[in-house]
């Protein structure tokens, strides 16, 4: 997303340079290859409330997953919470773990929207009561319901070496999948609901971001209905 990290163009900083004809700020980022909202701010003097705003959590945050695999019964009815502390991997510098001992408490509240038909894939919602890094994606797996896609937490994790092996291919033609099966691939995570108030003039405010087609295209396959409210 910004240059300074691994690409030095074509990021959607970038395209706001391009844009506004000067750098934005960031205020809420995503993980590689998670779609949805974005929030930047214009000036340097919105960042600090905008931050503020994230940090006393008082910014409600929806994200729409793909999983592998069916939910229990106790998790197919109504809500479910996940709350697992997340810490650094010890053997991996990208990776985080479930820690509950050392790790920061996390709390994610899933919904099942809906799962196919053979019982092998689930649409859900996720409401991240804190935000940790990976948080939606470690809690999801922790349930049994690893998002699809997820080359890092996921079922195609097995395709890399390494960390310098997933950073390469990020950098170099993108995340891989098995063969027969890139229906899967990018991460089936999309941030589609921010919701607050705007620190400044008390205005109410909603952005949402509509699925991107390579996710409805993998919910038209498997036969799943996207009709999200």
């Amino acid at each position: 997303m910004n240059p300074p990290h691994r690409f030095l163009s074509g990021t959607m900083v970038n395209r706001l340079v391009h844009h506004l004809g000067t750098s934005p700020f960031v205020v809420h980022r995503l993980d590689m290859w998670t779609s949805g909202v974005l929030v930047f701010a214009k000036t340097k003097e919105a960042v600090v409330p905008m931050h503020e705003l994230f940090r006393d959590r008082q910014v409600r945050k929806e994200y729409i997953l793909l999983s592998d695999g069916c939910p229990t019964p106790d998790q197919a009815h109504g809500e479910f919470q996940v709350s697992a502390g997340i810490a650094r991997d010890k053997t991996r510098a990208l990776l985080r773990a479930i820690d509950d001992e050392k790790g920061k408490p996390s709390k994610t509240v899933f919904k099942v929207l809906a799962t196919s038909e053979d019982k092998k894939f689930s649409l859900l919602r996720a409401l991240p009561l804190t935000g940790r890094t990976h948080q939606i994606r470690i809690h999801a797996m922790h349930a049994g319901l690893p998002i699809v896609g997820d080359n890092v937490y996921g079922r195609e994790a097995a395709l890399y070496e390494d960390d310098n092996d997933l950073m390469d291919s990020d950098d170099n033609g993108g995340p891989r999948h098995f063969t027969g099966e890139d229906f899967r691939v990018p991460l089936k995570l999309h941030a589609r609901r921010l919701e607050f108030t705007r620190p400044d003039n008390d205005q109410e405010i909603s952005i949402v971001a509509p699925l991107p087609e390579h996710f409805t295209g993998a919910l038209h396959l498997l036969g799943i209905k996207d009709e999200i409210e």
